[in-house]
């Protein structure tokens, strides 16, 4: 028991002192990528969003209509021109906003009882701020109509307003979101950019602490099995690992406000089983590595794929199949619309199975990494005497 106390303090004076990124990437990456983006992402919904305006009817109803944008919190106004061509220019030149433009028959076309056609031109190389123009105007649109409606009946049949509301719109529309009510962007994404640094941090520093060629192996931890050496490790890096994830919910929530529902056991028991599948993961690639740079080569082509192919961002039912059969062979996979889940509804259906999945692969890579690490720790010849005397 001592021997194995006096194994585990070295491995977490490597990770703490001697070779303190190791300690950085596994305790704080993800925290750090918490903290970063919610602060970006903090105000949720894209509001305000700057609107020219081209009024070419210039009347009270059309005035009604600009005053109802520019009442909503959706939009800005910054000015007016005079032409669709000269609005639309103006996006041209890199301004991140929407055009409205009224026609000149707006207005006699509504009191005629016709149809009348509004145009939003909007700059669309940013689709967040092109998705939220869209529905911003729609509402806009959807209330502004129903009142020119209720009024045109009001005027013509001269029934009485509420009269004229239950005749122009017989059915009232509402509707509930569940989890993400005002769809904020920072609940949807923050949560998936904390778990790649989660994963990069593990996998970076299991990587260091196989090729780091300043490594101090004890006598103790040379005299036990491949098994036993490996087990000890991943034990350690398993255990900062679940405190990085455990601190990197707690600074979203007590900061951030950030949902993180779900019992305690069910985020142990996904998080824990992805933790240790991806050291077994890092463990026998490094150990199949000749040195570090190359490893973080391989992990970071590795990272943004398969964040794309997780379905945290774009649903993997929508995906082609051969996608869909790609993104099962990735951890990342099984972990990232699970807590996502997990935080905001506070239970994910098939988490269980997510987690048998991830221990498997796990238990799978397991023999690999710890042969590979055995090898590695032993000298590339096998030769532990050898090495031993080096390292005394």
């Amino acid at each position: 028991m001592k021997n194995i106390l006096k194994i585990l303090q070295n491995e977490l004076l490597h990770i703490l002192v001697w070779d303190r990124r190791r300690g950085v990437l596994l305790l704080f990456a993800s925290v750090a990528y918490m903290v970063v983006f919610s602060w970006l992402y903090y105000w949720g919904v894209v509001q305000g969003v700057p609107l020219l305006v081209v009024d070419q009817s210039n009347t009270a109803l059309s005035r009604q209509l600009v005053k109802s944008f520019v009442q909503s919190d959706g939009f800005t106004l910054v000015g007016e021109s005079q032409t669709l061509a000269a609005a639309e220019e103006w996006l041209q030149k890199g301004r991140h906003g929407a055009a409205l433009y009224i026609p000149p028959d707006f207005s006699e076309r509504i009191q005629r009882r016709q149809q009348s056609e509004l145009v939003m031109a909007m700059e669309g190389s940013n689709i967040i701020l092109t998705s939220n123009s869209s529905v911003a105007a729609a509402e806009i649109l959807r209330e502004f109509n129903a009142k020119a409606a209720q009024n045109n009946l009001a005027r013509d049949k001269g029934q009485l307003p509420g009269q004229a509301r239950q005749r122009t719109a017989p059915v009232h529309f509402n509707y509930r979101l569940l989890n993400n009510p005002q769809l904020d962007y920072l609940i949807f994404f923050v949560y998936g950019l904390a778990l790649v640094a989660l994963q990069q941090g593990v996998l970076l520093a299991v990587a260091a602490g196989v090729l780091w060629p300043h490594n101090k192996h004890l006598p103790e931890e040379l005299a036990l099995n491949k098994y036993s050496a490996w087990g000890l490790k991943t034990g350690v890096y398993w255990l900062l690992g679940m405190c990085s994830y455990a601190l990197c919910l707690g600074v979203g929530r007590c900061f951030f406000n950030l949902p993180v529902r779900g019992s305690w056991q069910e985020h142990l028991l996904l998080s824990g089983s992805f933790i240790f599948c991806i050291i077994q993961i890092g463990g026998m690639l490094a150990g199949l590595c000749k040195e570090e740079l190359l490893f973080s080569r391989l992990s970071i082509f590795y990272t943004v794929p398969a964040f794309m192919l997780s379905g945290y961002t774009w649903p993997l039912e929508v995906m082609p199949l051969w996608v869909r059969n790609l993104a099962q062979c990735s951890p990342f996979t099984y972990l990232a619309t699970a807590v996502r889940q997990l935080c905001l509804s506070g239970s994910c259906p098939d988490l269980a199975e997510r987690s048998l999945i991830l221990l498997l692969l796990g238990v799978i890579c397991l023999p690999g990494a710890a042969q590979l690490y055995y090898q590695r720790f032993h000298g590339a010849a096998g030769d532990s005497s050898a090495y031993s005397e080096k390292i005394s």
